[in-house]
Parts: C-alpha cells; structure tokens; sequence
C-alpha cells in the first residue's frame, strides 16, 4: 500500500512540526518490513514501522534541514534527506537486504554460543547506558478474553533510567515513570477484572527487559545448548546470532562481533496445548499460562545502546476448579516504544508525575486531543480492524477516549 505523503504544519499554539506518513519495503521483493527503525540520522528522535510497514513520523521543524535515517537488522541503513522527501514527495523507502554471511566464509573462533552470551552478559556495564537517561515513550496495551477485544489503553510516558548496574532485585522495578498522558476505551466489564492484574502491567513490561535486569537461565546446561553462527546485521557488519530452539522454547540474541553488545531479543515459550506456569486465582479459578512472546530491541547511539522497543503477548486459559472445565481464554498484547531520549539534562520524574503503581486503566485525566494529533505513536494497520470492531462495538474509539 502506498501512503500518500503528508507534510503538516502545526497549529501557532503546538510546537512547530511536519508529519512525514510513508512505507517501507523489502528492495528485493517489495514486501513491507515491520518493525524497521526510523529515526533523525543527527539525533535519538523517531519511531518504528508497524507490522504492515507503515509509519507517521512528526518532526519538529528545527530538524528540516537533517536526513531521515532509516535502519532493520539484516538490511543497509538509507539515509534520505527531509528536504528532499519534501520536494520529490517520496511515500515509498526500499532498504536493501544484506545476504546471511555463513561460518565458513569468515575468519573461525572458538567461542560456543553459550561463551558470547556469557561475555554479552560481562560488558553490559560497557555496552548500555550508564549515566542517566530520560526517555519519551508510547505505550499500549491491548487486552481480549475469548474471542472479543475488550479494551485498548495508550500512554505517553517518561521514563528516567539512572543506569544498567547490576540490579540487587531484579523483580523490582528500578526505572521511574511518569504518565504524561493517557487515554483508553471504555472500561471493561467490571466481571472481568478478575482476568487480569490490578497492579501497573506497564510496570511488569519493563520488567521483561533481560539485558537490564540480567533475568537470563543461570543453570550451565542452558549455555552449553546454545549453538551460534554468524550473520550479517546492521549495514552488513558481522554479528552473532545465539539461539536454542526446542519444543516449546525459542530464543534468540542477536549480539554485535565487536563489542558483544545485545542488539536484539526474541523469545518465545509455551506450545499453546500444555501450561507453562499455573497458579490459582481464586478457590474455584485456576490461571494457566500457555504461551508467551517477546520481543526487547535496543538502538545505537553514540556507541551506547539505549533501548527502542519491547513488546510482550501471553495468552492464558481459565480453568474453572468446580466444574473442572475451561471458563475463558484471555490474551495480553503490550508494546512500548522509545521515541526519544536525552541524554544531556534528564530530569527526576517527580513524585507529583510518577506513575501510580495500581492499573494504569484507574489514572484517569482528560483526553487531550491535540496532543496526540503530533504524539509519534506505533500506527495501527488494517489488520487492526478486527480489534476496532469489537472495541467499537457501544461508540468510536475517539467517543470513548473523550467520554471515558
């Protein structure tokens, strides 16, 4: 699909930006490639591709005369100047795919997959950010049980993150997030609030970043099943890719051969047929979990990678211990987007901006409207139809971000 491209000059009472809305694709095969960085090439400042490899990018004016840069792991970084975009009206980037590099083309080392891990884990302090940062980010979570989508919540946030030394717990979260707004559907069904957790689930996505938290297997056997080879990354520099694939598992890191600094995490577990973890909810609720998958993504910068992007989906099945019978299904779809950050005057979130540790679904504020007409968020796809059917099932999304 190709998106017409919007140049928008905002409102005297916003900060002056324009919009760029364009695709990007696969050179080869002119397929759309989701989830592909775009950013200022002279600063933190962008957004990602959405799943159909679409992206609204509002960009202060002050950045005119800079160049978009635009970069996926696997393929060459372009780099395209916002002028020029501007005069030629470019709806379309084509990236070009770097071919995989094979083992037996390149100098051999000795390392296992488990050793780069092992030495990836030893340099984080080397690798990632240790003076404060604040970073600007778009959050949203999804949440369906059954077959219905029940409620959508999306959040701007800042998040201060003083470093990545070592935490002494890594189940507490150690990062200090302030809302800056926040709006959502109508509430769901108070009937099924039992569903999912009352405490803050933005919380608990931070929590899945395993580089910041070192939340890897410890036990040695997990490093001695990890097999690696070497493939080609960013701009076609070496990488390693590390994984382990079993039934029910898979991981794989994809960590740079120079510094041994994790660039990217996939993981997935569960077969959907056997539980992964269950616990009880109640005297007549058990909760299984039976799948989860996430990803975590960090960006370079300045030779320090600062985190871009989490998103995390587990899908869980309801048992009802008095009937011994399946009562529902329920699905938790949560992504979190780094947009910007500053690295040279990052203010404390204060304690009147620090984000509640109760669901973010009960801090409640007016919907600001125009804020988040400039607002760089993850654009929804067509294939996010289905879900703006059944949330619109009472009234408009924008009604209930209004109303509610």
């Amino acid at each position: 699909m190709l998106l017409i491209l919007q140049i928008v000059v905002a409102s005297p009472t916003l900060a002056q930006s324009f919009t760029v809305s364009a695709i990007v694709v696969d050179d080869d095969t002119g397929e759309p490639l989701p989830y592909a960085t775009v950013r200022i090439s002279t600063a933190n400042l962008g957004t990602v591709t959405n799943l159909a490899g679409e992206f609204d990018f509002h960009i202060p004016t002050a950045f005119l005369s800079e160049n978009l840069r635009i970069s996926m792991l696997g393929y060459e970084t372009t780099l395209v100047s916002l002028v020029e975009i501007r005069a030629q009206n470019i709806t379309e980037f084509r990236l070009k795919p770097t071919a995989q590099l094979l083992d037996e083309v390149v100098v051999k080392d000795s390392l296992t997959g488990g050793d780069i891990l092992r030495i990836a884990l030893s340099r984080i302090e080397e690798n990632y950010p240790m003076e404060p940062v604040l970073m600007d980010g778009f959050y949203r979570d999804i949440k369906k049980v059954g077959d219905k989508h029940e409620s959508l919540l999306e959040a701007a946030i800042v998040i201060y993150d003083k470093n990545y030394q070592a935490p002494r717990d890594y189940t507490r979260l150690r990062e200090r997030v302030g809302i800056i707004e926040i709006r959502k559907s109508f509430d769901y069904k108070p009937a099924l609030t039992k569903y999912f957790e009352q405490y803050n689930l933005l919380e608990d996505l931070l929590l899945e970043n395993n580089v910041k938290y070192r939340s890897f297997n410890d036990e040695p056997e997990f490093y001695r099943n990890l097999k690696r080879t070497t493939i080609k990354g960013l701009d076609g520099q070496p990488m390693y890719l590390v994984s382990l694939v079993i039934p029910g598992y898979d991981l794989k890191l994809y960590i740079d051969k120079k510094s041994f600094a994790i660039y990217r995490l996939e993981f997935g577990w569960g077969d959907g047929e056997t539980p992964i973890l269950t616990y009880k909810k109640s005297r007549n609720l058990e909760n299984n979990v039976m799948r989860l998958d996430k990803v975590v993504e960090f960006e370079p910068y300045n030779g320090v990678y600062y985190l871009k992007y989490i998103r995390s989906n587990y899908k869980n099945r309801w048992m009802n211990l008095a009937t011994d019978s399946v009562e529902t299904t329920t699905e938790l779809y949560q992504e979190l987007l780094i947009n910007r950050i500053d690295t040279e005057n990052p203010e404390w979130v204060k304690s009147s901006q620090k984000m509640k540790k109760y669901g973010l679904q009960f801090q409640n504020r007016p919907y600001n409207e125009e804020f988040w007409e400039n607002y760089n968020v993850i654009k929804s796809t067509p294939l996010d139809q289905s879900i703006i059917r059944d949330l619109e099932s009472e009234a408009s999304l924008e009604t209930q971000f209004k109303n509610n």
